[in-house]
């Protein structure tokens, strides 16, 4: 099983993290000192260094359909005033390019390009015959302008035309070598560049930000590596995250949804995975399937194992929680390539839930091998996990850690207690000290 070394500091709440990811990895502290930053940050570059090639190209593809989208109001102002319908063909073309993202084949590209030539073709014809068709001159100039083409006569109208789309399919050129350029180096810049808009991150990205695997760097000078053994993050910050109604510009989400709703390619489950789900099937007496709803489509329900069929969106938040790791698991996104990063994965559950899910975590990395971080404030989650490791002899790769407060104000750093908890147990017992006070001191 791979070992993992994940550093961030001088970034927001955290001074200082070096967190070691090898089985399951606990961090625990106060409200405010940076537990969702360090998980936000490390979903971010596990998938985006699987996928960094994936979202070059992609980049390509968008970057080809602005052009084409240029050309579009350009061909509408002018049939503002011809009363032609060319609509279709460019409309046509940008819903091919869309179907081409996300997969980043040689034919793919060569796809690409000749949607744009057909699409150039069209659009140099009637920009052709509109100008033959002389214009207003203040119609003319405002469209030549903004196309970037000089025709001072009319003489002169395909030569000039002709000097438009040679430019045109160089600059589609010029985007093709700079994706391959940018593929083949994986610069770190273009790196976070493209996460940034991939996960519409408006946050500046962290200078100071590691992942080893193996003791190798992820991010070495300029550049940017390759994770052969951690091929996908889930990030789960709430329960409600598979509600589907308020999913919407939440990329968590709508991740998690995509996962729980579509199975991977030739998945065959493990007897292991098998025996996960049939425990969880067990707890929560019962199964989520795909059902569909009044419009044909598909949706998440909760099937009880008397009959009740009701929608997963209405079950209670306590039962969201294994039914995300269940559908996970059927799925077959949950295996020794998957870090599985979990905000209070105590939130809404009773407390014979907590030592219940603590067991599921336990159990998912050692007989699946998912490697799984948590932030948790709950004394019976940490304490479970332990108990449960050590008794799955699972306890040399379960770590806890402690966000301290550091010496610059507003900031902590990250100590690690191994597989202790005695410091995490005294940092609860403050709250307790304080119910002691209440009505024996002021305000």
């Amino acid at each position: 099983m791979s070992k993992y070394i994940y550093s961030l500091h001088d970034f927001h709440a955290v001074r200082k993290a070096v967190i070691k990811i090898d089985g399951i990895t606990v961090i625990s502290g106060e409200n405010g000192c940076g537990k969702s930053t360090l998980s936000k940050w490390l979903y971010y570059i596990v998938n985006g260094a699987g996928n960094l090639d994936l979202y070059i190209y992609n980049s390509l593809i968008y970057n080809i359909s602005d052009m084409i989208r240029r050309l579009n109001m350009v061909r509408r102002e002018m049939e503002r005033f011809n009363r032609n319908d060319n609509f279709k063909i460019f409309h046509d073309g940008e819903t091919r390019l869309h179907r081409l993202l996300g997969d980043d084949s040689q034919e793919n590209i060569d796809s690409a390009i000749t949607v744009f030539e057909a699409i150039l073709d069209k659009f140099i014809s009637i920009l052709a015959d509109y100008l033959k068709h002389r214009p207003s001159e203040v119609v003319k100039e405002r469209l030549l302008r903004y196309l970037n083409i000089d025709i001072q006569d009319n003489e002169y109208i395909d030569e000039k035309l002709e000097e438009f789309a040679y430019q045109q399919m160089e600059q589609i050129r010029e985007l093709v070598n700079n994706y391959i350029k940018n593929k083949n180096e994986r610069n770190k810049t273009i790196f976070f560049s493209r996460i940034q808009s991939e996960y519409a991150i408006k946050d500046k990205a962290p200078i100071n930000i590691q992942l080893e695997e193996e003791g190798v760097k992820l991010f070495k000078k300029n550049n940017t590596g390759t994770l052969f053994n951690l091929h996908k993050a889930i990030y789960v910050d709430t329960p409600m995250a598979i509600s589907e109604e308020i999913a919407y510009d939440n990329k968590f989400w709508e991740n998690l949804q995509d996962l729980m709703m579509y199975p991977k390619e030739n998945h065959e489950p493990s007897a292991a995975s098998l025996k996960i789900e049939r425990r969880i099937s067990k707890l929560i007496k019962g199964q989520v399937k795909i059902s569909k709803d009044d419009f044909n489509q598909d949706e998440l329900h909760y099937i009880r194992e008397d009959g009740l069929d009701i929608k997963l969106d209405d079950v209670a938040t306590g039962l969201k929680s294994f039914s995300y790791i269940q559908r996970l698991l059927e799925n077959g996104y949950l295996n020794d390539t998957t870090l599985l990063l979990i905000d209070e994965p105590e939130a809404h559950l009773h407390p014979q839930w907590i030592v219940e899910f603590a067991r599921l975590l336990v159990l998912l990395n050692k007989e699946l091998g998912v490697k799984i971080m948590i932030a948790s404030h709950n004394p019976d989650m940490v304490a479970a996990i332990q108990s449960i490791a050590r008794k799955e002899n699972t306890l040399d790769t379960t770590r806890f850690y402690i966000a301290e407060k550091a010496e610059t104000p507003y900031t902590y750093s990250y100590r690690d207690l191994a597989h202790e908890i005695e410091d995490i147990f005294k940092s609860f017992n403050i709250a307790y000290e304080r119910i002691e006070q209440y009505g024996t001191t002021g305000i």
